[in-house]
């Protein structure tokens, strides 16, 4: 069976910060009557909660499955090797991994925080790399 979706980006496609980008919603609605819709982006500074609420906000209709982000993707890879991250992530980012273990780690995950980005974090997560404990993926 052939399939058939549309993987649109959100920031700069759909919208540039709190605002809609003029007439993307309406050219979104028509595209959902041809196919399936799905909507994907690499930002790492919000949770997919934050960026729901601001398309949904800029009047786009959406569900939050619809959306899939770098930071859904890096949680599933943590959950599926049973890993146990330090998170370099903003503060609006970090709920994407509420209830993930993050004690005695053995991964880093690093997400667009400057403000995490100061000598003592970046010399923990530098450490961890350098000592050989974190998983390598082979």
């Amino acid at each position: 069976m052939r399939r058939c979706a549309a993987l649109i980006d959100l920031n700069g496609t759909l919208h540039v910060e709190d605002m809609a980008i003029p007439k993307a919603s309406d050219a979104l609605e028509r595209l959902r009557k041809l196919r399936p819709v799905k909507f994907v982006t690499n930002t790492t500074k919000e949770s997919i909660n934050v960026l729901y609420n601001r398309i949904t906000k800029c009047g786009f209709r959406i569900s939050k499955d619809e959306i899939f982000t770098s930071l859904v993707a890096a949680r599933q890879f943590v959950e599926k090797q049973d890993l146990r991250p330090m998170l370099l992530l903003d503060g609006k980012a970090m709920e994407d991994f509420k209830d993930v273990d993050t004690s005695d780690p053995n991964a880093v995950v690093i997400g667009l925080a400057p403000s995490e980005f100061h000598f003592e974090k970046l010399n923990d997560a530098f450490k961890l790399v350098l000592n050989g404990e974190l998983y390598s993926g082979e």
